[in-house]
């Protein structure tokens, strides 16, 4: 991982937390939009190809503790794995949709967005649900946006991603494509990342 890899992951970082922290003040009619996930899956699009797992992986931790420390959520861990393990899962996707010398597809870049989203709400409300499960939460009925989901794990997982999931869905299919597309030829006449898929 060379010294720009460095700055440039660091800066995506720096983004990463205060679109996480801006979540909190995003809340439109019981609907919140986390654009952290548009900004960490793009440096996955830009990053994963290019670096070994080891740097991915501690970049992976700096966005799980970040996220931790900017959210509202009632069981801030649950971010770590939510959002760690979903940028790691978002590399392994760009490094196998890269192909050398050219740039990742649209299409293929939306569907890493999709499987991103799904995989770290998926964790982020396991998580919250099992470091919640000794107190009142866990017993309580989920609503959202009108909608009554009942109660239960899964009326919990439904209720989120109805509200968070498919908002911050519509930003990071917006959002991911026209930065990777507008930033990465950039990025490489700056030297900061190759034209080519790099170390796997």
């Amino acid at each position: 991982m060379s010294t720009r890899h460095i700055a440039l992951a660091g800066t995506f970082l720096a983004i990463v937390f205060l679109a996480h922290a801006a979540g909190r003040f995003t809340q439109i009619g019981g609907a919140q939009v986390a654009a952290s996930i548009a900004i960490y899956t793009l440096m996955a699009l830009l990053l994963g190809p290019e670096l070994a797992w080891g740097p991915l992986a501690g970049i992976a931790l700096g966005i799980g503790v970040l996220t931790m420390l900017a959210t509202s959520s009632p069981f801030p861990l649950a971010n770590i794995p939510g959002h760690g393990i979903a940028f790691l899962v978002a590399c392994a996707m760009a490094k196998a949709a890269a192909r050398r010398g050219e740039p990742i597809a649209v299409g293929k870049q939306l569907a890493i967005v999709v499987v991103t989203l799904v995989v770290s709400w998926t964790l982020f409300a396991t998580g919250t649900w099992l470091g919640l499960s000794s107190t009142p939460f866990v017993n309580g009925s989920f609503n959202r946006l009108g909608f009554a989901f009942g109660q239960g794990y899964v009326a919990w997982w439904l209720a989120g991603f109805v509200g968070v999931g498919i908002p911050s869905l519509v930003i990071a299919l917006i959002l991911t494509p026209l930065l990777y597309n507008a930033v990465r030829p950039a990025l490489i006449r700056q030297g900061m990342i190759e034209a080519s898929a790099g170390a796997s």
